[in-house]
Formats: structure tokens, sequence, C-alpha cells
């Protein structure tokens, strides 16, 4: 079975290359960031109208269109499926720094966070 368990942690990140060191469905939000966070994703951005993401470090707000997805994480909630979060790691295209957005996805997301999703240019993986 261990076989089964290391094909669960696959993530395929935006240039089409499989990680096998994400977590697991099963993994909480906060060890998906704390993840990322080790990995130079220490900035975030926040959720804009008008499908704009905000950088948290020049706080710049940027059309969502302009930023290029380096990994993507989309995790569901463990006695709720509907309950969809899609975690997009990126670079700002202002300033360069890295960071982290945590997104709503599926019939739940709110309306801001469905524009942002709609206009990234990758799908949310699984």
């Amino acid at each position: 079975m261990i076989g089964d368990a290391d094909a669960a942690r696959e993530v395929v990140d935006t240039e089409g290359q499989t990680r096998t060191d994400v977590p697991s469905d099963n993994t909480t939000l906060t060890a998906v960031l704390d993840e990322l966070e080790a990995d130079g994703y220490t900035g975030s951005f926040v959720v804009r109208p008008d499908a704009s993401l905000m950088c948290t470090t020049c706080r710049e707000t940027t059309p969502a269109s302009r930023f290029e997805p380096t990994l993507t994480r989309r995790l569901e909630g463990a006695s709720d499926p509907s309950d969809e979060l899609w975690v997009v790691a990126a670079a700002c295209p202002n300033c360069g720094a890295h960071g982290t957005v945590v997104l709503g996805f599926g019939p739940e997301a709110s309306e801001d966070d469905a524009l942002v999703v709609a206009e990234l240019d990758v799908e949310p993986a699984g």
C-alpha cells in the first residue's frame, strides 16, 4: 500500500512536473501554506474586486490575469467535499515577491474568488 499513499501525494505543478513532496488530500490548509512558505513563498496576495489581487509586500493591486501561478493545490473539506479551496503560489508581477493566495473554488466560492479563478491561466489541480 505504500505505492498508493505515494500516488495520493502527487501534485503536478504548472510546468507539468510531478511533485511528491506535497501533502496528501487529508492535509490541512495550514500544512500546505507552511510547506509553501518553506519553499520560499513567504508573501501573500489578497483578493480584490474586479478579478484583482493585492500583493501584501508592495501593496500594488494587479489584475489576476497578469499572475503566472507556479504551483496550485486544491483542498476539499473532510466532512463536506463541496467545501473547496484552491491554494495558488505565484510571484507578484510588480515586485517579484513570492506569495500565496487561498481562493474559494466551486459552488461555495465568493463572487470575487470565482472571478480571480477564472482569470488565472491554469485549472485548479486536485
